[in-house]
C-alpha cells in the first residue's frame, strides 16, 4: 500500500468515527431518511427485528422485519459484548473498519488493473452519499464490504474465497447474487469450471439460508421474499414504490414479477457481450440493479461509482459525464426537500418526491449508457488497431 492510499484511509476511518464523538444524534436523523435506509436495510428495522429475536419470536412474522437472517445472531453476539445503539463508539468503529476494508480492497483492485491505487479508495471514502450510508448505520456497508472483497479475490485468482464472500455480500443484499455471472468469467476460463464455481455459489448461499433458518427458525424463503415480492411500501429513491401504491393488489404479483424480471434481464446479455471485460459487466449490471431493484438507496450509487473509478482511462470518452453528475446532483438536492413538503408540511404530494426519483433515474441512466460506450469503443479500437478521433467518433459503430 502506497502512502497516498494510507493517508486516504486514514482520513477516511477519522471522518466516520469523529461524528459518533460530536455529534451523538446524527446517526438517528440520517437512519430515517428514506434515501439512505430502506426495510431491506435500516438499522433501526434491524435492532426491531433484534428485539423479536431476543424474544424468541420468529422476526419475519411481525412484518417488521426484512433483512437477512444471520445479521440477527451476528448482532445478537455483538450486542453481548458492547452497545449497539448506533450513536455508541465501538458501532462506529465497526462501520469504519468495513468502510476501510471496501476501500483497501479498491485499491486492490485499481492496482492490479495499472491503475491509480489510491483513487477508487478516495472516491469512495470521501463519497457524500456513502458516508451518509455509513453514518445512518445501514447493512447495505457491510454487503459492499464482501463484495468487493469477493473481486479482489477473483482478480487475485483466488476463485473460491470469491466465491464464499459473494455467497455471504448476496446473502445480505440479494440482488449481488446476480454478479455472480460476470464475476465467473474470472472465477474459470473453462466452461466446465465456471459451472463448477456457479455451482458452489449456489451451495453456499443455500447453505448459509440453511444456517440463518437453524438460528433464528426463519424460513429459509422469508427474506428473498421479503424483498423480491415487496412486502413492505415505503416511499424510497426507486421506481416501485409509487407504481405499486396506485395499484390494484390484484395485478400486484404479476408486475412484481415483470418487475424483477427487468433487473435480471440484463445479466446475461451484459456479460456475454462484456465478456473480454468482466469486471465492468459487474460495474454495469450493479448499476441497473442500483435503479430498478426494489429497494434502492443511494449507498449503491456510492459504490456504484467507486467501481467506476477501477475506469479511469475511460472517463475522457464518456461525454455525459457532467451532464449525468449535474443531473444526479439535482435530485439529491431536491429529493430531501420535496419529502419534507410532502410529509412534514403537507403542502405536496406523492409526485413531488416521486418526479425527483425519475429525474434520479435518468442521470443513472445516461451514466450507464456512457460508460458503456466508452468501453465498447476501447474495445473496438483495441480489436481493429486504429483510434477513432474527431467525425469519426461521433458515427455509431454496430459491433457484435
Amino acid at each position: 500500500m502506497d502512502l497516498r492510499t494510507a493517508a486516504v484511509l486514514l482520513g477516511g476511518v477519522l471522518l466516520r468515527i469523529a461524528p459518533s464523538i460530536l455529534f451523538p444524534g446524527i446517526h438517528a436523523v440520517l437512519a430515517s431518511r428514506v434515501e439512505l435506509a430502506t426495510p431491506a436495510s435500516s438499522y433501526k428495522q434491524l435492532r426491531e427485528g433484534l428485539y423479536l429475536y431476543d424474544l424468541g419470536m420468529a422476526p419475519y412474522d411481525g412484518g417488521v422485519y426484512h433483512q437477512a437472517p444471520l445479521l440477527l445472531p451476528a448482532f445478537t453476539a455483538l450486542g453481548q459484548i458492547t452497545s449497539l445503539a448506533p450513536s455508541a463508539l465501538p458501532i462506529a468503529v465497526l462501520y469504519a473498519a468495513l468502510d476501510t476494508l471496501t476501500a483497501y480492497f479498491l485499491s486492490k483492485i485499481s492496482l492490479s488493473r495499472k491503475q491509480l491505487q489510491w483513487l477508487p479508495a478516495a472516491v469512495f471514502m470521501f463519497n457524500p452519499v456513502v458516508l451518509a450510508t455509513t453514518l445512518a448505520r445501514s447493512t447495505t456497508t457491510i454487503s459492499h464490504a464482501a463484495l468487493t472483497a469477493a473481486v479482489a479475490c477473483a482478480t487475485a485468482g483466488a476463485a473460491t474465497p470469491s466465491v464464499l464472500l459473494l455467497a455471504l455480500a448476496g446473502h445480505v443484499n440479494a440482488y449481488f447474487c446476480y454478479l455472480a455471472v460476470p464475476l465467473c468469467v474470472l472465477w474459470a476460463t473453462t466452461a466446465r469450471g465456471r459451472a463448477a464455481s456457479l455451482g458452489l455459489f449456489a451451495a453456499a448461499s443455500a447453505g448459509l439460508s440453511y444456517t440463518g433458518f437453524l438460528l433464528t427458525g426463519a424460513s429459509p424463503f422469508s427474506f428473498p421474499s421479503a424483498v423480491l415480492m415487496l412486502k413492505f411500501l415505503t416511499p424510497n429513491m426507486g421506481m416501485w414504490w409509487y407504481f405499486f401504491i396506485e395499484m390494484f393488489d390484484f395485478f400486484r404479483p404479476l408486475f412484481t414479477y415483470i418487475f424483477q424480471l427487468y433487473s435480471a434481464i440484463y445479466v446475461v446479455p451484459v456479460t456475454l457481450r462484456l465478456r473480454r471485460e468482466p469486471l465492468f459487466a459487474l460495474a454495469c449490471i450493479h448499476g441497473i440493479t442500483t435503479m430498478s431493484k426494489a429497494y434502492p438507496e443511494l449507498g449503491d450509487l456510492g459504490m456504484y461509482i467507486s467501481i467506476l473509478a477501477l475506469y479511469q482511462d475511460i472517463f475522457e470518452h464518456v461525454p455525459g459525464a457532467l451532464l449525468s453528475a449535474l443531473v444526479i446532483l439535482h435530485a439529491l438536492v431536491l429529493a430531501p426537500s420535496f419529502y419534507y413538503l410532502w410529509i412534514y408540511l403537507g403542502s405536496g404530494n406523492a409526485n413531488f418526491f416521486y418526479a425527483v426519483t425519475l429525474v434520479y433515474a435518468i442521470g443513472l441512466t445516461i451514466l450507464i449508457k456512457d460508460t458503456l460506450r466508452a468501453v465498447l469503443r476501447r474495445e473496438f479500437e483495441a480489436v481493429q488497431g486504429v483510434a477513432v478521433e474527431g467525425a469519426a467518433a461521433k458515427r455509431a459503430v454496430v459491433q457484435i
